[in-house]
């Protein structure tokens, strides 16, 4: 469970603690920190038990604008986690769209994890997030039944070299029956 809970300008917080390296969970559009089957706490666990890292997981309401709502994340961190010095982060849909786009906001996120990013919408700010961020990598992922599948190879016009994506076979939107497969994603692309 969480070590703290704390609902700010309707985001609702879930803290882990652990070491002065944090990683920070985004879900997705009006996803709750818990995630189906407590996915993003799994999650959280196995990062904090095995390297120790401090945790972070925001939730996404429905009616905050991305930029607003990552202003909101990057503030909570400031004053909640203000001796971090390294910033793993991982987000699914609209919440990885977040990190994509605005990563570069926050100089201490080093990597960046984003599952099934929508690239239907705003690919201009994604392309841009891409190109503007100055940590050491960021990587997408996308299930080859995601929607956005068809459009991934868009993302080879990203000039960046801090910048790759991958396919997981028959993985759609959510992961569906892919439970585990989910759950170790951070594990093999960011740690």
């Amino acid at each position: 469970m969480f070590d703290i809970l704390i609902n700010e300008n309707n985001v609702e917080y879930g803290i882990i603690k652990g070491s002065d390296k944090l990683f920070y969970i985004k879900v997705g559009n009006g996803g709750s920190i818990y995630g189906y089957a407590n996915k993003y706490l799994s999650i959280a666990k196995q990062i904090n038990d095995e390297y120790g890292f401090s945790i972070l997981i925001a939730s996404n309401p429905i009616e905050l604008a991305i930029k607003e709502c990552i202003k909101y994340d990057n503030d909570f961190i400031d004053r909640y986690f203000p001796n971090t010095k390294d910033i793993y982060a991982f987000g699914h849909s609209n919440g990885g769209q977040m990190l994509v786009s605005f990563a570069y906001l926050n100089p201490k996120i080093k990597k960046v994890l984003s599952v099934n990013v929508p690239l239907m919408i705003n690919l201009h700010k994604i392309k841009e997030g891409i190109s503007k961020f100055n940590g050491e990598h960021m990587t997408m992922i996308y299930g080859e039944k995601d929607p956005s599948f068809r459009y991934v190879e868009i993302l080879n016009s990203s000039s960046s070299s801090k910048f790759s994506y991958f396919t997981i076979k028959n993985a759609n939107h959510h992961f569906e029956n892919m439970f585990e497969e989910f759950i170790l994603l951070p594990k093999q692309f960011l740690f």
